[in-house]
Parts: structure tokens; C-alpha cells; sequence
């Protein structure tokens, strides 16, 4: 079996599992239709939302493409503050105001070592959680209300709509009770294109909300999405949650299907993780390589 972790806006996050090899492809070009709408609009972005999408982006590459993705990121002009809120770079590394190289991007030139090191420091504290599904969500949250990224988003969506087998992800409600918590739309999509038994309907054999999310589903128990044994239709069921917003909360459901199971997680991250800090100056003098 094969894991996929996709999602969707207004905002949202998904794992297709098991999914057929040939969708493995398939999702990495839902994904990309989304980070195309961030990277084209990263310089309208508010700094704030684009630097928690990065950090968390940046956490789930390997070297080389995190290099692409920082080239992404400033196709439409250079910002040399890159990384300094998530520790990818330091005050220090910035060249003066009066050098030739001004308006160079530390990140740009950063080695392969020294990424590793930053990705063994600050992406190790939320090792637990899925930094792709975690990246895809703040995409999302930081294009939001922009016509142009939301554009890319809603294609995103639909892309992941045609995902034959069963497909999770998490949506931000317009608003949400504070006094509740922060409430977001679990949106679950069964496809039954190219999967044998067409024409049965899936029933849920589990599903399960972690760290306090609460599921506003008629006749549900505490901790669950949706009743056992409950029939699945094609098309979206979409499922309000409570959730407390400093948590990152976790939904796993699991249908059985003509004698087949399957699975999606979808992780929501709450305000504690991939959380910013205040750009620091190398004080101890540390040298990195490159």
C-alpha cells in the first residue's frame, strides 16, 4: 500500500490511502496546482501567513527541491528575509544595505549541509505531524481571499475530487464560535471511477477525531466522524468539527468497499504548530558551511 497526503481549500489538508500507483502522479499535480497560486502570488502575501506555508513546505523537501521552491518563491522579486522567522537563516547572514550583493537572498545560496541542519533543528520539533499536509493548509489559509490563488485552489480541489477511492480534507468555516473554538468543514469524497463494485456504497468501518475535535454529526459518539456501519453516497459529505485552535487535530476514517478497505488522514494544524519566531543574530558566531 501506498500513502498519499493531498487537501484542499478554503483550506485543507488530505491523505488518500491505499491508492492505486498510478494516482501517486496524480496527486503530486493537485499539489502542485496549489503551490503554483502561492509561489505567483508570495509577494502580496500577507508576511506572516507565507512564512508559516514556507517553513512547513520547506520541512517536508529534500535539498534540491527546496532550492525550486525558494526560486518559487521569488520569481517576481528577491526577499531577503527568507527563513529569518523560522531559523533558516540568521540577522547575520544578511549582506549591508551598501554591498554589491544588497539585494541577494541568503537562502538562495544556502548548502546542502547547512539545510540539513536546519530541517535537524527546526523541523524536528514537529517531527509527529505531516509538514507537507501542514504546508498545503497554510497555502491555503495565506491565499485566501485572493481571486487569482483561490482560483488555483478551487482546480486544486476539483483535482482531488476525481481521485477514485475515498479522499479527506479539511476546509475553514467563514466563522467560528470563539467562545467554542475554532470550527473547520471535514470534507469526505468517495469516487467509485475505476475501482470494482461501482455500484455498492462504502460504510464506515472507523473513524476517530484526536485532541479534543468534536464532530457535528447527528448521532455520533464522542471522539468519532461518523456512525459505524454508516453508508457512504459518491459525491462529498461535508462534516463540521470543533476543534481548540491552539491543537493540531487529527481525523482517520476507514470504509470498507466490495471486499476492499480504505483509508484517509487529514491533520489540521493548530497555532502551536510551525509557529514563527523573531529573526536572532548568531551571537555564539557558529560557522555553517556554505
Amino acid at each position: 500500500m501506498k500513502k498519499e497526503y493531498i487537501s484542499t481549500l478554503i483550506l485543507s489538508v488530505a491523505l488518500i490511502w491505499p491508492i492505486p500507483s498510478g494516482n501517486v502522479f496524480a496527486g503530486e499535480t493537485c499539489h502542485a496546482s496549489l503551490a503554483n497560486g502561492f509561489y505567483d502570488e508570495y509577494q502580496r502575501i500577507v508576511p506572516s501567513l507565507r512564512d508559516r506555508a514556507m517553513y512547513a513546505e520547506l520541512c517536508s523537501l529534500k535539498y534540491e527541491d527546496a532550492q525550486k521552491a525558494i526560486k518559487r518563491a521569488q520569481q517576481f522579486g528577491k526577499d531577503k528575509s527568507l527563513g529569518l522567522t523560522y531559523g533558516l537563516v540568521n540577522l547575520d547572514d544578511l549582506p549591508p544595505d551598501n554591498s554589491p550583493d544588497s539585494d541577494s537572498s541568503p537562502a538562495d545560496t544556502m548548502s546542502d549541509m547547512r539545510f540539513g541542519q536546519w530541517k535537524g533543528g527546526y523541523c524536528a520539533q514537529n517531527a509527529t505531524l505531516d509538514p507537507s499536509q501542514a504546508s498545503e493548509f497554510f497555502m491555503q489559509r495565506a491565499v485566501a481571499g485572493n481571486s487569482d490563488a483561490s482560483r488555483a485552489v478551487e482546480n486544486w480541489s476539483a483535482c482531488l475530487r476525481k481521485l477514485p477511492g475515498l479522499t479527506c480534507w479539511a476546509t475553514p468555516a467563514k466563522v467560528s464560535a470563539a467562545e467554542q473554538g475554532e470550527e473547520f468543514v471535514l470534507n469526505v469524497n468517495w469516487a467509485s471511477g475505476g475501482i470494482s463494485g461501482s455500484q455498492d456504497q462504502p460504510e464506515i468501518e472507523y473513524s476517530y477525531l484526536t485532541r479534543g475535535g468534536v464532530a457535528k454529526f447527528e448521532g455520533v459518539a464522542a471522539s468519532r466522524i461518523l456512525p459505524d456501519r454508516y453508508k457512504l453516497k459518491a459525491g462529498t459529505l461535508q462534516i463540521p468539527v470543533i476543534r481548540p485552535a491552539d491543537k493540531g487535530v487529527f481525523a482517520t476514517l476507514k470504509v470498507s468497499h466490495a471486499g476492499t478497505e480504505h483509508s484517509c488522514k487529514v491533520f489540521v494544524p493548530g497555532d502551536r504548530d510551525f509557529s514563527l519566531s523573531e529573526p536572532f543574530i548568531n551571537r555564539l558566531k557558529l560557522k555553517y558551511p556554505g
